[in-house]
């Protein structure tokens, strides 16, 4: 057995699914729950997405695999019963596929994505916190931001550029690549990953950094994310 997040299922022949996992041990792999959509006491609800799971899984002679087995270890519930939770939720399993590896172990890239559902469960969404987590996952990941002073200027930044690593002033250096934040989205960058918890985006910077964000995750995966468009705004 081993531990697995449900990142996505899709339907498959006439009674199966096809379930892709983030696994403790094995990374990113797709595997078939034969039956599971015929007969709800095969699976029971373990198979929605998010959902914390321990799995046995079997091998078939082509090299594909079958979940033969699975007990739940966190169930979502306080999630699927608020919206806004859903949008993090989606959001988050996106960049956890995306991010990930077929077959190939990350346990810390694990506990990350895990990290952040068991807390969404216990607690509503927070912009902030959804943002302290991407800066923490893109920094495992080799992506980590500068954030401070413009990196060309020395003075203060207003924007974010992939090209020059994190930390620009837009109103200075010219680069196609340029996402803005306004001086008081960098503050409150600075602030979050500093450690203060009392941070708080303004609406309108919060909304920026967001689609910031998002628009960082195209650049380091190559595609485009579509939950983007349901998260809620910063208030």
């Amino acid at each position: 057995m081993t531990r697995a997040i449900v990142l996505r299922k899709t339907a498959w022949r006439d009674h199966d699914l096809i379930v892709d996992l983030l696994t403790q041990e094995s990374g990113r792999i797709s595997a078939v729950a034969r039956s599971a959509r015929r007969s709800r006491r095969r699976f029971g609800g373990a198979l929605e997405i998010g959902t914390g799971l321990t799995v046995q899984l079997s091998r078939g002679r082509g090299g594909g695999f079958t979940l033969t087995d699975c007990d739940v270890v966190r169930a979502l519930n306080a999630v699927r019963d608020d919206f806004d939770r859903i949008a993090h939720l989606s959001y988050v399993l996106e960049i956890a596929r995306l991010t990930s590896r077929e077959g190939e172990a990350d346990p810390a890239h694990f506990g990350m994505i895990d990290g952040y559902l068991a807390a969404l469960e216990v607690s509503p969404p927070r912009a902030e916190a959804l943002v302290l987590w991407q800066m923490a996952l893109l920094n495992h990941l080799g992506y980590a931001l500068r954030l401070g002073p413009c990196a060309r200027t020395g003075g203060p930044a207003n924007a974010l550029s992939p090209r020059y690593g994190g930390a620009i002033d837009a109103r200075r250096v010219q680069t196609p690549d340029a996402l803005p934040i306004t001086e008081d989205g960098m503050r409150a960058l600075i602030a979050l990953r500093s450690g203060d918890v009392t941070t708080r985006f303004e609406p309108h910077s919060g909304a920026l950094i967001q689609t910031a964000f998002a628009q960082l995750w195209q650049v380091v995966t190559g595609h485009v994310l579509r939950t983007t468009a349901f998260l809620p705004a910063p208030i």
